[in-house]
């Protein structure tokens, strides 16, 4: 924001709200780790792909489950990297760029994760319907 003199030049930028530096470090020293214990999980997802808060399925792993790891390592891997680094240009657009690639991603993988239940609600709903029918 500009501040206006009455001669209508243009001043120097003033900030309305100034935080102190070491509030400023704080904050982010706890994005900081955030954004590593989210990505862990990314890693956890991706290598091991099992997703901890289902408890013990022995079933197959989904790929959306892998897809949902890469995409946090994606963003939040971004995200560290830019308070680390707080890149300016190409470098922080690039970065920028992987963090929306990552969010695309987590769309696609609620999209496959919605379809996957419904497909699973259909198929239950047809065992039912069979069993009232007597069908093995």
């Amino acid at each position: 924001m500009y501040v206006r003199r009455r001669n209508h030049s243009r001043a120097r930028l003033v900030s309305l709200a100034q935080m102190p530096a070491d509030l400023t470090a704080l904050v982010q020293l706890v994005s900081l780790i955030l954004a590593a214990l989210a990505l862990v999980m990314g890693a956890y997802l991706l290598i091991i792909g099992r997703r901890p808060w289902r408890g013990d399925q022995d079933e197959g792993v989904a790929p959306r489950v892998r897809l949902l790891g890469l995409s946090y390592i994606l963003v939040f891997g971004s995200a560290m990297i830019q308070i680390i680094v707080q890149p300016h240009a190409l470098e922080g657009e690039l970065l920028g760029g992987l963090m929306v690639l990552g969010g695309m991603i987590v769309i696609v993988v609620v999209l496959l994760e919605a379809r996957a239940s419904r497909q699973s609600a259909r198929e239950d709903q047809s065992d039912r319907l069979d069993r009232r029918l007597g069908n093995p």
